[in-house]
């Protein structure tokens, strides 16, 4: 890239063009994995202290390249799509990530080795979500089939993990009936009366979650929050069972979804699915052509409902490590 380049932390002014910087990247990348989508900025964004965690590159004014640090899980560094892979810029980038991570205290890199849902939940059980570590260690993220990337990583001393993200999506084409979650059962969208209802499902359907009222508000004033992309399973006495929150990207014509849950009860009854059906079809009347959804490699439950939804595995979001002196 020509000129110099400034880096800048994140501010609530500057999300618009990071958002358009995030959507020319995957609409430039399609079918092929990009590192976000605007839906995964907006699910993000909340509670991540972003203008501590997130900076941006900017050359001529213009912003380049992002990257997003996480303390114990993978870190994201991207740049402009339409410019080749810049190693100088991608070294920055490393530094600044380096060094917010050498001035915090090590933590146990829990998410490395885990296997299945059944671990996840022990881990944080065992607290090893929090543990303090021996080694300061450095999480980068990298897609399976971004040579590029990759090598890049590695020539910086990075090494491939076992951990990934699945990165799945599917067409639109086709008709989407109304799905029928079953009897005494309905599928809508939320509003604001539903507002601690809503938490609650989310905190219910995932294990010790920490997901808070404060939370849910912020992202629902983020600009691309779509309320009737907000879906739930509601039973004949209201209780909300199940739920998915959709998002769409007008400019690359692309539905997603983040997060899916569905009460431990009520699993295995098709709920998921149906909830995830009513998503696409209502993703397709908002003029989507196409679908992404992601869960970690190790949740098998989730990587099947999807499958079943008719999402096919595009690429694996690989973590990759390095002990930083």
């Amino acid at each position: 890239m020509s000129g110099s380049t400034e880096r800048k932390n994140y501010s609530p002014g500057k999300l618009p063009e990071f958002l358009d910087l995030v959507a020319k990247n995957a609409l430039a990348r399609w079918p092929a994995a990009s590192c976000l989508l605007t839906s995964d900025v907006a699910w993000r964004l909340p509670g991540s202290r972003p203008e501590k965690n997130l900076a941006f590159w900017y050359t001529d004014n213009n912003i380049v390249a992002y990257a997003w640090f996480q303390a114990n899980g993978p870190c994201i560094i991207d740049q402009c799509a339409h410019e080749p892979w810049d190693d100088s810029l991608g070294r920055d980038m490393l530094e600044w990530l380096e060094a917010c991570r050498l001035a915090i205290k090590p933590l146990v890199p829990w998410l490395i080795e885990l296997k299945s849902m059944a671990e996840w939940e022990q881990a944080l059980i065992e607290g090893q979500h929090t543990a303090e570590g021996t080694e300061k260690i450095l999480q980068v993220s990298a897609f399976d089939l971004d040579t590029r990337k990759k090598s890049f990583l590695e020539a910086a001393g990075y090494v491939a993990t076992q951990n990934f993200q699945y990165y799945l999506t599917r067409s639109l084409e086709g008709d989407f009936p109304a799905s029928n979650p079953g009897s005494n059962l309905n599928i809508r969208h939320v509003s604001a009366v539903d507002i601690d209802a809503r938490v609650a499902v989310h905190k219910a359907s995932w294990f010790q979650s920490s997901y808070n009222r404060e939370q849910y508000l912020a992202l629902r004033e983020i600009p691309v929050y779509e309320p009737e992309l907000d879906l739930v399973v509601e039973t004949a006495t209201g209780e909300f069972v199940s739920y998915c929150l959709g998002w769409v990207d007008r400019a690359t014509q692309v539905g997603s979804f983040e997060p899916v849950g569905t009460l431990p009860a009520y699993r295995k009854q098709g709920l998921g699915r149906a909830v995830n059906d009513e998503g696409l079809r209502r993703m397709k009347d908002l003029g989507m052509r196409n679908a992404k959804i992601g869960t970690a490699g190790f949740n098998n439950r989730a990587y099947a409902l999807y499958r079943s939804c008719g999402f096919d595995l595009v690429d694996k979001d690989r973590t990759y490590i390095k002990k930083l002196a």
